[in-house]
């Protein structure tokens, strides 16, 4: 997954002053997310404001966390009539059903894509109001509202007037009591209507959501503190503007950078590569073949001189010479290049400064080594065409998961 330098949703709500056409469109883009989510055949199941991260450089929302959600096929896990979540975001549906089967030895509630609409129309009422709607467990009070005839949640605009209608409709049918009056659990249906909304809002949409002022409850932002959030937002954009840039300059860097060693494509990559192997096979298979000669020449030409040279000495003497390949200067050869990529060894395309495609992976050239390449000190470096080459590997990312709540 990508790493995302953000905060969570709610705490980047009661930091600033949004306005309602940036709400809106933080939940069109989680929204977006549970559709590519259920076109797969997932159901996320714990769709809340502490899973959704907004970077901080643009704006944009992540939905993250999908270890409580299920996809086709996933074996049962866990021995609950309900499944792993959140409670303040479960649909009346799932709490039903509890009542009806709360006896039963073996029966799992079937979370669906509407028990996903359903908790981001929880989401949106509180980032619309500030407050969540009424509890959907039965054991709660107000949960009356939700049972089948009920009215439901209040309407938004009852808690914040400056809601638009349009906003408030899209949110009503979200928190509807029936699963099929929510969009009929169609994510992309309920994306467009979102966005349509956002589009449809007048200019007073771009006016912050919350009253200004000192005092710590719903629906009040402190000037103070929005700007400090501001201040921050600011400081981001411009260490994204500024690391874009290096990347820029790394690019351009390696788009200038001359190539190790000239190549010839007179047969082309493919061409160059099978006479190189070939002349290896050569040089290999002369000199284990050349080694028992030498030595026998060199026992006939003692007998001439006047020497005295043993049988088992000459064949000592030629198992010597023909124990290890040489480059012609007495020095012993490297391991060859491997045929494949390493496990876990990058892969084109090789965009890090100074890497290079070989054979389906992306390697360093070690500028001051030259062939044998493994010695001590070089144990992960290759020969490759008279150079000594290291592998790439994927840099290790910090985990991204935390605790629930």
């Amino acid at each position: 997954m990508d790493w995302v330098e953000g905060v969570e949703l709610y705490e980047w709500a009661a930091r600033r002053n949004p306005t309602e056409r940036q709400v809106l469109g933080l939940l069109a883009q989680m929204m977006r997310a549970l559709e590519a989510t259920h076109a797969v055949g997932g159901v996320h199941r714990d769709v809340k404001g502490g899973n959704v991260l907004v970077r901080l450089s643009d704006g944009w929302a992540f939905l993250t966390d999908f270890g409580a959600g299920y996809y086709r096929g996933a074996a049962t896990l866990t021995s609950k009539l309900l499944p792993p979540g959140t409670p303040a975001y479960r649909s009346p549906e799932a709490w039903a059903f509890l009542r009806a089967f709360r006896r039963h030895p073996t029966v799992h509630y079937p979370a669906s894509t509407c028990d996903d609409l359903f908790a981001l129309g929880v989401m949106a009422y509180r980032l619309m109001t500030d407050e969540y709607p009424p509890s959907t467990d039965p054991e709660e009070p107000r949960a009356k509202v939700w049972c089948e005839g009920g009215p439901g949640a209040p309407p938004v605009r009852g808690l914040n007037p400056r809601v638009s209608p349009e906003t408030e409709s899209v949110v009503s049918r979200l928190l509807a009591i029936a699963p099929v009056d929510r969009f009929q659990g169609k994510a992309h249906e309920a994306a467009e209507a979102l966005e349509e909304a956002a589009r449809r809002v007048g200019p007073e949409a771009d006016t912050p959501l919350f009253e200004w002022g000192h005092e710590h409850r719903p629906r009040w932002r402190s000037p103070g503190g929005v700007r400090l959030a501001e201040k921050r937002d600011a400081a981001a954009r411009e260490e994204l503007a500024r690391r874009e840039e290096e990347a820029r300059a790394r690019g351009d860097a390696a788009d200038r950078q001359p190539p190790l060693r000239p190549r010839v494509n007179v047969w082309g990559v493919e061409g160059v590569v099978a006479a190189a192997g070939l002349l290896f096979v050569s040089f290999v298979v002369a000199l284990l073949y050349r080694g028992p000669q030498r030595g026998q020449s060199s026992a006939q030409r003692d007998a001439r001189e006047g020497g005295v040279v043993a049988v088992g000495d000459s064949d000592s003497a030629a198992s010597k010479q023909a124990s290890a390949p040489s480059d012609g200067a007495g020095r012993t050869l490297g391991s060859p290049m491997p045929e494949k990529p390493l496990p876990g060894q990058r892969k084109p395309p090789c965009n890090r400064t100074g890497e290079v495609a070989i054979r389906g992976g992306c390697w360093y050239a070690l500028r001051d080594a030259r062939p044998p390449c493994k010695e001590e000190g070089k144990e992960d470096a290759y020969a490759w065409e008279g150079a000594c080459y290291g592998p790439s590997f994927p840099v290790q990312r910090p985990p991204t998961s935390s605790p629930p709540y």
